[in-house]
């Protein structure tokens, strides 16, 4: 039999679902098996990273048209995500373990069920033994919020930046952040005959990056979790007094990275002996990959806003955001215009 590089899912998000490190301590030293962990755990862990990349890739945008500068906007939300059924379980196809066969063969993912199954070997006498539990999972039905913090402010030619910034806090033993950059830019300056329709159409672009660590007791030893989400949307809107629906249509991609740093003590089943490895796991796998649409509006009081959004895509979400805007940059251009008619 072949060693395996990496650690079952049980060591990487540990930390998240309020495990103690003495928990992660305990699977690192009885949980070194032999061939398919690398399955295990991107099956484990796959619905989390689709879950933040959908998350990081929504709410960029409540109206189709941009700021003039100085005109600037702070909205702050939450997206309640809905994971599909099959984000619940993975069912893997191993070529060394063997799932419980008194079980459903059905192994909770990191949303699913809280309750693990059995994975082992069979005996020579042809009797199923059990080497460690799966972990279960955070056993959340419903929808799985995440907040977001975003800004943004006008420049020239219908043009305008958005930005997102969070710090790091500490979640458990995680310590996590993220920032993102995006563009709005308005469309019908460039489309012949549409720049009169009473209409706004722009594309939003953002791009953000997640980070994750979780130190544990041992110098060296820290578990890295990155996410990078990439979007890009055509959204038409349009304004009634302070009232503005809108729609949308985008494509939408995310990629996670998962890394086990340090040197840990494992029991090396082949061979029946305590073994030191180092660094075992770095790990790439997808997340949110494909279209997206969505639908929303906007409700505007003086300077502040609040809005709701429906996104249909690989996990559907509802939003609301509250915000403060100022559109002071196109009152501006507009006395400017109106000066020089008069």
């Amino acid at each position: 039999m072949k060693k395996l590089k990496v650690i079952i899912a049980i060591l990487i998000f540990i930390s998240t679902i309020g495990k103690s490190q003495d928990v992660v301590q305990e699977f690192l030293t009885e949980s070194y098996v032999m061939g398919d962990s690398e399955k295990l755990v991107e099956g484990y862990i796959a619905p989390f990273g689709t879950w933040l990349g959908s998350g990081l890739n929504a709410g960029w945008y409540n109206t189709a048209k941009p700021h003039t500068f100085p005109g600037f906007d702070v909205t702050a939300g939450v997206h309640f995500i809905t994971p599909n059924d099959e984000a619940m379980f993975f069912t893997p196809d191993l070529d060394i373990l063997i799932i419980d066969p008194s079980s459903s063969k059905n192994i909770p993912t990191f949303l699913g069920s809280d309750n693990g199954l059995g994975i082992g070997y069979i005996d020579n006498n042809g009797n199923f033994q059990q080497f460690f539990e799966s972990p279960g999972g955070i056993d959340y039905s419903g929808a799985v919020p995440m907040p977001y913090l975003q800004g943004s402010i006008g420049l020239i030619k219908e043009t305008e930046i958005l930005f997102r910034y969070a710090p790091k806090i500490e979640l458990q033993d995680l310590e996590i952040g993220h920032w993102g950059i995006g563009l709005k830019h308005g469309l019908k300056q460039w489309i012949p005959g549409v720049k009169k329709l009473p209409l706004d159409l722009s594309f939003v672009g953002g791009f953000s990056k997640l980070n994750g660590n979780s130190q544990f007791d041992l110098d060296g030893q820290n578990l890295q979790l990155d996410v990078m989400a990439i979007n890009s949307n055509i959204i038409l809107s349009k304004k009634i007094a302070g009232f503005t629906p809108y729609v949308g249509l985008g494509y939408q991609f995310s990629k996670s990275v998962i890394q086990l740093n340090g040197t840990y003590d494992v029991y090396d089943v082949e061979n029946s002996e305590n073994i030191t490895i180092t660094d075992p796991i770095d790990m790439r796998f997808g997340g949110v990959n494909g279209f997206k649409a969505n639908m929303g509006a906007r409700l505007k009081l003086l300077l502040f806003t609040i809005h709701i959004d429906w996104t249909m895509a690989e996990y559907n979400m509802f939003t609301v955001g509250v915000g403060l805007n100022s559109d002071i940059g196109s009152r501006i251009v507009k006395g400017i215009e109106k000066t020089i008619e008069d």
